[in-house]
């Protein structure tokens, strides 16, 4: 096998850290041109590997757009497990929505995927990757559950949890969309979920 200039003194990438640099790539990309900026081509050429990689890997648009899909959410479980199921419940709650605004910024890509633009070639994911997403609601609503145990609420706590998780994807949309005000985000995203949290006591 013959090396090009570019490839002299590239240490070889394993198999895992190709797939993951194939998703990071078509995620930027989508991130900054939607779904017409996931061209095979390109994505390849961020990635640094040659476009059988992403076929390799992923099959084709379809199977990369639901890997999107699928690491979106594993990351947006893991961050938010952190802060689950302490000694605080109330703190629980507020980290776990904290982290949603967290993920949402670090990886706009894969946020987008998971909760924004569509186009009518964007083919819907399967069962299994929509199921994590549903599982890491529903851990969400246990959060909440336990602190409407703790501290009273003035409705359920499937209710409760939906309020909160509206706002703060809804703050986050915004800004992701630059259609939010360009001061102390984090304060207002922090105040508006404080806020939110208080209206919910009883």
């Amino acid at each position: 096998m013959t090396t090009t200039p570019q490839d002299q003194g590239r240490a070889p990438r394993h198999a895992p850290d190709l797939r993951a640099a194939t998703l990071d790539a078509a995620a930027a990309l989508f991130a900054a041109e939607g779904p017409t900026g996931l061209v095979v081509r390109r994505i390849a050429a961020a990635a640094g590997c040659s476009t059988m990689a992403v076929y390799h890997y992923f099959e084709g648009k379809p199977g990369l757009l639901e890997a999107l899909y699928d690491e979106g959410h594993k990351r947006l479980s893991d961050a938010q497990r952190r802060w689950q199921f302490t000694d605080d419940p109330e703190a629980d709650v507020r980290n776990t929505c904290l982290a949603y605004r967290e993920v949402a910024l670090a990886h706009p890509g894969y946020f987008q995927v998971m909760f924004g633009r569509r186009d009518p070639g964007f083919p819907r994911p399967s069962g299994e990757a929509r199921a994590r997403g549903r599982e890491n609601y529903a851990r969400f609503i246990e959060v909440v559950r336990r602190w409407g145990e703790q501290s009273p609420l003035v409705t359920d706590a499937e209710s409760a949890a939906h309020a909160l998780w509206a706002c703060g994807h809804g703050l986050v949309m915004l800004e992701l969309t630059d259609n939010a005000p360009r001061s102390d985000l984090t304060a207002r995203y922090a105040t508006a979920i404080d806020a939110t949290m208080r209206g919910l006591q009883k």
